[in-house]
């Protein structure tokens, strides 16, 4: 069984903010196999299914970003799922917007909600779908304000196709392997 974890922040507040991608990603992969999200525990939103012939969980947490790894952590706990079988997808401002890079090992990059997992989890040996939100035009910009802000109307316009790619890259993750997607997405 796979863990299916994507990264955001809970609240309508913080619905389509660049910091919430890996719930788009996660909403997008229930959504085409008829996974309901309908559970509520261990720090989690969450729900079992099937991708691809494959058991999955696929789960949001309900902490904020900078605590994920108390979800994690626990999820990963209660159902007996080893660290190597966790896939975690998150946002990535080192990335131009829309592109995509799998990562099977690596520090978090200054990512807060990497870090959090990586601190509670004690190995960094899990698959990362990593969705580029590219860095902002204005150099002064505080970053963190940046990744909790909404999409612009250019960026909206193309999101769809983004989160579908991101999802494709997960079931090619879990279907052909982490070298296969690498290949096919980074």
């Amino acid at each position: 069984m796979n863990v299916i974890v994507g990264l955001g922040n809970p609240g309508k507040k913080y619905r389509l903010t660049r910091h919430n991608t890996g719930f788009l990603v996660v909403d997008e992969l229930a959504r085409r196999n008829g996974i309901a999200l309908g559970e509520r525990r261990y720090k989690t939103r969450f729900g079992r299914g099937i991708i691809k012939d494959h058991k999955v969980i696929l789960a949001k947490p309900l902490t904020f970003m900078n605590l994920s790894g108390l979800a994690v952590g626990r999820l990963l706990k209660a159902f007996n799922v080893a660290e190597r079988d966790l896939i975690v997808i998150q946002d990535d401002v080192d990335i131009d917007f829309g592109r995509i890079k799998i990562r099977l090992r690596g520090g978090p990059g200054g990512h807060k909600g990497i870090e959090s997992i990586q601190d509670l989890v004690t190995a960094s040996g899990f698959a990362r779908i990593k969705v580029g939100i590219g860095r902002p035009k204005e150099v002064y910009r505080d970053l963190s304000e940046y990744v909790l802000e909404r999409f612009d109307d250019d960026e909206r316009a193309v999101l769809k196709g983004i989160i579908d790619r991101a999802a494709e890259s997960v079931e090619t993750l879990l279907c052909e392997g982490v070298q296969v997607a690498m290949a096919r997405f980074n």
